[in-house]
Order: structure tokens, then C-alpha cells, then sequence
């Protein structure tokens, strides 16, 4: 495309409005009240966008957020020239030349875009990524909502990705990660979103950015970064419902003996992957959990508490199979207490840094 050349004239009214002329983009006479406007070339580029979106911008908040899209960004590359043609103490008129493939260009950046950018970069940015193939058939929306709940804090941005439609985040500047559980089996590489998914975590692992994988998730990443996962042949089936585990760690201010965690697996890790060590052992599986400075890898669910556990098995197809499961999860209902409160704290410990 080539670069035309076009013009618009601003004219401001101190304590009235504005007046955008422009045969080129076809509006006449368009007046608002600018007093939240930081300078007459950001003025210039919210006209535009309010024009072309049809977008009514009624306060400094909403202006705020809309200078972050991508769309304004592409206008603020337009401007080439800004002419004061008359400066009063009542009025000024700008003549602003631009181009319409190249967007507004300005080097003035008001004080608000400022504190801004510095709010953006302090928040951290995080990934959660779903694992579940049947997410669209029964779990759509309830694995996110679980996840988050939990773990998203305020000045934090979240982004969901579907696994199984090869939807990554890009690494840089991400914070941490969540891999959820799923119905699928790591070691089952016949599933075409798996590579993707093994690439993915090989990346994030040489970089260095913390990742918590949760049942499958702790599963694959194993299986991926040089250990190994199994099905559980030496059980008759699925391990289901709350379990006590013998622990020695430290829940930020808890402290607990017996960690009461909620479980639904029937594969296991069987060898865990490198430079990690061993953080938690359960009777029917050695490999329970583990960890380093940037991988996390739990079995159980930290996310699961009884109703969500029985609502997994309402529809299971198998009714022998389902009653062994509900009164197995009912019987170990009955014991102890539930601790998911610590789980989270230590969780959100080593995401954070906290």
C-alpha cells in the first residue's frame, strides 16, 4: 500500500470541546467535552479510534485503557507532522498530517501513559494451560474457574490456553505455569497435541520459569524432562478420594504431619525427571510429588475438594466401578480434615516467590 497523505484539523475550545475537521475521513464538527485529554496528538488518535470503532469514550479510566490496544498503538504511528496554526489562551488549532498505513507518531508520552507502562510492568503474567481432551464436552469453563479462583491475586494477568488445540503462551516474561490434570495418559504419545505439549515444557524448562503440574501435569512433565510414567498395573483400579501423607514440610504457618490431599489417578510417576528430588510419598505410589527451584510436580489435586470429587463420577459409565469409586471417596471423607488452605499457601509460595 502506498503512503497518502492526509490531514485533519484539531481544533480545542478551552473548557468546551473539540472540532475535528477532515474531508479525507468523511466526519465533520464532531464536539466532546476534552478535559481528561493529555495532549492534542493522544486527542487526535482518540478521535480516530472512536471514529473507525465506533467507540464512545466517556472517562479518563476508560481513554487509559483503551491507549494499551493494539489498534490505538497502530494509530499512534500515523501522525508525521503536527502544525500549531493558532495558540490562544480560548482556542488552538493543530493541523496533524498522517498517513493512513503507518498510524499516529508523536514522541510526547503524557505522565499517564507513564505510570502506566510502569503498572504494567510490575504485574506478573501467568499461564494456565488445560489439558483435558473433553474439556468442550462436560468440563468447559470449570477448570479454569477452579484454577483461578485459587491462584490469581490482583496486578496479575492470567492467560488460558486449550492443550489440546496446540494453544501455548509465548515464554517471555511469563511468570509461572499450571499444567491441569486430564483423562489422558502421558506416556500415550498416539495424541497429536502431545509433541506440541512436550516441546513446550522442554522450552519453559530450559528457561527456567516455574511451572506446577498437577496429576497429568506432574505426570508429563516427568515423562518429558527424563524420567518416566506408568499406568498403575499393580492396583485393581483408579486411586480415588482424600489421603493422608506423611510429610516433613513446612506450610508456611501451618504446620502439618498427616497433609489430607484429594487424589482421582490411575497412572503414576515412575521415575522422576532430572535434577529434581523427592517431596512426597504416598503406599500404592513412591513418586508422589517432587520439585526443584522451578518445577513443582504434584499427584494430588490442590484444586479438588468433596463435591468436586463426586461430581468427576456422577455420569461414569462403568455402575460397578462407580459405586466402588463413591464409597471409597465417602469412607475417606470420614477422616481427618481438609487441609487445601496450606497446599495453597505452599503452592502460591513457590509460584511467587512469596
Amino acid at each position: 500500500m502506498m503512503n497518502k497523505k492526509k490531514q485533519v484539523t484539531l481544533i480545542i475550545r478551552q473548557g468546551e470541546y473539540f472540532i475535528y475537521n477532515s474531508k479525507e475521513l468523511d466526519f465533520f464538527n464532531i464536539s466532546y467535552y476534552p478535559e481528561f485529554d493529555p495532549n492534542d496528538f493522544f486527542a487526535a488518535a482518540r478521535l480516530l479510534y472512536q471514529m473507525t470503532y465506533s467507540i464512545q469514550i466517556q472517562n479518563l479510566e476508560q481513554y487509559v485503557e483503551i491507549l494499551y490496544k493494539n489498534q490505538y498503538k497502530e494509530l499512534l504511528r500515523v501522525v508525521t507532522q503536527g502544525e500549531i496554526i493558532k495558540s490562544t489562551k480560548d482556542e488552538k488549532i493543530i493541523l496533524i498530517e498522517f498517513t493512513i498505513d503507518q498510524g499516529f507518531k508523536s514522541d510526547i508520552v503524557p505522565h499517564i501513559l507513564q505510570e502506566k507502562e510502569k503498572q504494567q510492568k510490575q504485574r506478573k503474567r501467568f499461564a494456565l494451560i488445560i489439558t483435558e481432551p473433553q474439556y468442550y464436552l462436560k468440563y468447559v469453563n470449570i477448570m479454569e474457574a477452579l484454577h483461578l479462583g485459587i491462584y490469581k491475586e490482583d496486578n496479575e494477568d492470567w492467560e488460558v490456553y486449550l492443550a489440546i488445540e496446540n494453544q501455548y503462551p509465548k515464554l517471555e516474561n511469563l511468570d509461572g505455569i499450571i499444567i491441569t490434570g486430564s483423562t489422558s495418559a502421558a506416556y500415550d504419545m498416539s495424541e497429536n497435541w502431545k509433541e506440541p505439549l512436550f516441546n513446550f515444557l522442554k522450552e519453559a524448562d530450559q528457561r527456567q520459569i516455574k511451572i506446577l503440574g498437577i496429576c497429568f501435569g506432574h505426570q508429563i512433565m516427568a515423562h518429558c524432562l527424563g524420567g518416566e510414567a506408568k499406568k498403575m498395573t499393580f492396583v485393581p483400579h483408579m486411586q480415588v478420594g482424600r489421603l493422608a501423607l506423611l510429610t516433613g514440610l513446612n506450610f508456611g504457618e501451618y504446620q502439618i504431619k498427616n497433609l489430607n490431599v484429594y487424589q482421582i489417578h490411575g497412572d503414576y510417576v515412575f521415575e522422576l525427571p532430572k535434577n529434581t528430588e523427592l517431596l512426597m510419598s504416598a503406599k500404592h505410589c513412591q513418586n508422589y510429588a517432587f520439585k526443584n527451584n522451578h518445577l513443582l510436580g504434584l499427584q494430588f489435586h490442590p484444586e479438588f475438594n468433596p463435591i468436586i470429587l463426586i461430581f468427576f463420577f456422577k455420569d461414569f459409565q462403568d455402575e460397578n466401578l462407580r459405586e466402588i469409586y463413591l464409597k471409597e471417596c465417602y469412607e475417606s471423607f470420614k477422616q481427618g480434615e481438609d487441609h487445601q488452605l496450606a497446599i495453597w499457601d505452599y503452592i502460591l509460595n513457590f509460584l511467587k516467590n512469596k
